[in-house]
């Protein structure tokens, strides 16, 4: 007989704390609680009101603040995850026609180079372009997204992985390719509920 898993719950975020403090294991703590409740467990579960006061903290105190905040934690967890697709939100943002032209030439290099496809769109259907990207990234900073997190941070790291091979830049594109296996990894551990 098998024991039923269980899940941790969501902790707590002591949201007035977010920018009072300076001690790091309170900054850290808080940083993880924020970040759990934009992306919740690994089966999408969330604390709406939590959220919602979220929010409302991120609209009066910025979500650069928070984003600086998640910048301190490892890559392979919630914060440190969350903080990778705010930094993607803010290059595509910043740098459009850089990235669609990186991306574009990504893809065509991949599909007439024989590149791995399969490798860089592992757990997604096709790749998505800046715009759907930054869509979706939007929506889980604002709280406000409904889909599947795991396939979400998958498809960022496709993006990426696209955009590493469509530079020039040799330097750049091993910067991009740790970037998108940092989002892909934090998606396998997001899946198996260990994205803490």
């Amino acid at each position: 007989m098998t024991q039923p898993r269980f899940h941790r719950p969501i902790p707590l975020a002591d949201l007035d704390s977010v920018t009072a403090t300076s001690d790091p294991v309170a900054r850290s703590e808080t940083s993880h609680a924020t970040a759990a409740l934009l992306l919740g467990d690994s089966r999408g579960q969330r604390d709406e009101a939590a959220t919602k006061r979220f929010v409302e903290l991120a609209d009066d105190i910025g979500l650069e603040v928070i984003a600086e905040m998640w910048s301190a934690a490892p890559a392979v967890s919630a914060p440190g995850a969350l903080w990778r697709l705010y930094a993607l939100r803010e290059w595509i943002l910043t740098a459009p026609r850089e990235l669609t032209e990186m991306f574009a030439t990504g893809q065509r290099r991949i599909t007439s180079e024989g590149l791995g496809l399969d490798e860089i769109l592992a757990g997604v259907e096709l790749p998505a372009g800046p715009d759907e990207v930054a869509r979706a990234i939007d929506e889980i900073l604002a709280g406000a997204f409904r889909g599947d997190v795991v396939i979400a941070l998958l498809r960022a790291a496709a993006f990426v992985r696209m955009c590493a091979e469509g530079t020039a830049d040799s330097e750049a594109a091993t910067r991009l390719r740790q970037f998108a296996k940092d989002l892909k990894d934090a998606a396998v551990s997001h899946r198996h509920g260990g994205l803490d």
